[in-house]
């Protein structure tokens, strides 16, 4: 008789591990399945920042670090998690235009976030879940699942071996292309608002002249094309920097931005001596989010269910959570709705697509105005100075970022005329 699982997870993110930990502590016969042959390997590093206190879809955190290491305080889920590996406090962001002015934001009296590195964080939630007991079946994908009223049944292909994995729920934590998604129906009701390669690149000696901070870096100039591109430190490597672009197709365009930027833009001093060390990329698929994240005995969670907007604390919380609804099922009760509610209680956009439209609308601001636009309002802010988190803009709410910001650039007396109705129009 084949061996049966209270739980399997499919995918082994931050999401999926998170669930394994949580699931195992509870006594449950937990399984993990990961395509990766390395589950610490980090594919990408997009997002590798713990935000300190401000708080983020329902949840804040504080890190304690002694010793080397340091202990990540969920606060209103009222559970920790250690981190053993680099960190680097960032007070600072920036944001560059066409023109080279900054608009920088400052934090005085703690770090706005701490990068950390997602190969260490992946390996210290991996050592915590073997620890809990959870099994792990690596290089192994997870094609779909079969479900009845009493169990589930896990479809993977191991090598050329496809084979199912019987039990009694399914944890869907597969990513930001969920192929179980796919496979359940789960995106017939979920049109693609955008699709289109990400393209990384990791390099090592970087001359960024400000304090480590997160730079976003918009203009036809400096980019060698349409997009936009960040720049943030990287744990790992000596001045270690990733530079980051999303971009539509042609795929080979986001390679080409970064090219550009890195040696022919008014910045490409700071990779003179630079070398890049590693490349990522990936297609991404935007969706709206799921308003039930679950079908039959199938939970979804993290960008399985909402591309990027969970981030990594929130879709950490979804793996516990889920893992918490598993084990209430379980012992009769009916943990599924429980999730459901918290799902759409911390991610306001799930029930509210206002919310979402508003979260993307620092995007849209930038995509509606010209370069020389963008350059003026820059100027505008620099000319004035940094801006204090505690001030000018208050970063604490994602959804009203946008809004507080638009706010600032109409401050200026000279942002008149089809400026002033840009921003305006946006803002809404």
């Amino acid at each position: 008789m084949e061996e049966k699982y209270n739980v399997i997870i499919a995918g082994a993110g931050p999401a999926g591990l998170m669930a394994a930990i949580r699931s195992a502590q509870q006594g449950l016969k937990t399984l993990l399945v990961e395509k990766k042959a390395d589950v610490c390997e980090a594919l990408r590093t997009t997002g590798n920042a713990f935000r300190i206190k401000n708080p983020v879809h329902g949840e804040y955190l504080t890190l304690d670090k002694k010793n080397g290491k340091a202990v990540v305080h969920f606060h209103n889920s009222n559970f920790d998690l250690e981190y053993t590996g680099p960190l680097i406090d960032m007070y600072d962001s920036y944001s560059f235009s066409n023109g080279g002015h900054c608009l920088r934001t400052v934090r005085k009296d703690r770090p706005m976030s701490c990068v950390y590195s997602m190969s260490a964080f992946l390996g210290d939630l991996v050592d915590t879940a073997e620890r809990a007991g959870a099994e792990f079946m690596t290089g192994t994908i997870a094609l779909g699942a079969e479900i009845t009223a009493d169990h589930a049944r896990l479809k993977v292909k191991r090598g050329k071996v496809v084979s199912w994995i019987d039990g009694d729920y399914i944890i869907a934590a597969d990513g930001l292309n969920s192929r179980l998604a796919e496979a359940l129906g789960r995106n017939e009701d979920r049109p693609v608002v955008l699709r289109g390669p990400c393209f990384e690149t990791v390099f090592e000696g970087v001359a960024f002249p400000y304090s480590p901070g997160f730079s976003f870096v918009l203009g036809k100039e400096m980019l060698g094309g349409n997009g936009f591109l960040f720049v943030y430190p990287h744990a790992e490597g000596e001045n270690s920097y990733c530079v980051m672009v999303n971009n539509r197709f042609p795929a080979d365009q986001g390679a080409k931005i970064i090219n550009h930027f890195t040696q022919k833009s008014r910045f490409s001093p700071w990779f003179r001596n630079a070398a890049p060390v590693h490349h990522t990329a990936t297609i991404v698929t935007v969706r709206p989010p799921m308003v039930t994240p679950y079908r039959g005995r199938v939970l979804f969670v993290g960008d399985a269910a909402a591309y990027g907007e969970t981030l990594v604390p929130g879709a950490i919380r979804c793996g516990y959570y889920a893992a918490e609804a598993v084990h209430k099922e379980l012992s009769g009760e009916n943990g599924f709705e429980d999730y459901r509610r918290f799902w759409s209680t911390n991610f306001e956009y799930v029930t509210n697509p206002q919310k979402q439209k508003d979260y993307t609308k620092i995007l849209r601001l930038f995509h509606s105005l010209e370069d020389e636009e963008v350059d003026m309002l820059f100027k505008l802010s620099e000319e004035k100075g940094p801006i204090e988190e505690t001030g000018d803009i208050v970063a604490s709410n994602e959804f009203t970022k946008a809004h507080a910001l638009i706010d600032f650039f109409l401050g200026f007396n000279q942002v008149q005329g089809t400026l002033r109705k840009k921003l305006e129009t946006v803002r809404g």
